[in-house]
């Protein structure tokens, strides 16, 4: 049996097997594939991976500078924040207490002098007709014909009802004999 073709086949399988048992599959492909492979493209493939290794290797480093550049630029911009913050809280307490007074004074002029105060809020609203902006113009337009339009539906819807109320009582008269 030892002398036949199968025989022989199967003994050169058990022997291909045997010299494969001690390496893992990844290693008999690996092995597979290096005698099929060119060794001058392996080298090449090999030079641009460290080209490219290099390569980021410096992107890597640069973007680290810009990291920490950025987080210098971060702590001072909150810094000023805080700073300027506070200078806006301070003068809005500020402007408070000022306002604050201001209608203090106003009350205790409108009580000790209630004539000329008036002569003066009056001449104040006068002032007060004239805008600073254009646009503060067309917010009144707007606000004054929407007012118009209002107006007008319901002296339009007023006028329904009258003629309603009219019809009716001409309807009323005509049918009492």
């Amino acid at each position: 049996m030892g002398d036949s073709p199968e025989s022989e086949i199967a003994a050169g399988s058990w022997m291909e097997c045997s010299i494969y048992q001690n390496y893992t599959a990844s290693e008999v492909l690996v092995q597979g594939i290096a005698g099929v492979i060119n060794q001058k493209d392996v080298e090449l493939i090999v030079r641009a991976q460290k080209k490219m290794l290099q390569r980021f290797e410096k992107t890597n480093e640069m973007l680290t500078n810009v990291n920490s550049l950025s987080a210098t630029r971060l702590e001072r911009a909150q810094a000023d924040f805080k700073k300027h913050s506070q200078t806006v809280d301070t003068m809005k307490k500020d402007l408070e207490y000022i306002f604050k007074k201001i209608r203090q004074i106003k009350g205790k002029l409108s009580s000790q002098y209630p004539e000329a105060y008036s002569a003066v809020t009056e001449e104040k609203h006068k002032i007060e007709g004239e805008e600073d902006d254009e646009y503060d113009v067309m917010i009144r337009k707007s606000k004054l014909q929407a007012q118009q339009q209002t107006k007008e539906q319901g002296h339009q819807i007023q006028g329904s009802k009258d003629q309603g109320r009219q019809m009716q009582g001409n309807q009323e008269q005509q049918s009492e004999p």
